[in-house]
């Protein structure tokens, strides 16, 4: 499962814990995405908004 997330602060290295933690609860394998490392890149952003669901 491919999750976007958007932080308000930067996790540093927690967010391979976070990770960790989503496959756990979830049962699946998740790919982590940052939303202010998406943005830089507007043409995959604007990809990843067509398909994206808010939760």
């Amino acid at each position: 499962m491919d999750i976007l997330v958007d932080l308000d602060r930067p996790l540093g290295w927690d967010v391979v814990d976070l990770k960790e933690d989503l496959e756990r609860m979830l049962g699946v394998s998740v790919d982590l995405a940052l939303k202010g490392g998406v943005a830089r890149r507007p043409g995959l952003f604007r990809a990843i908004e067509e398909d994206a669901v808010y939760v």
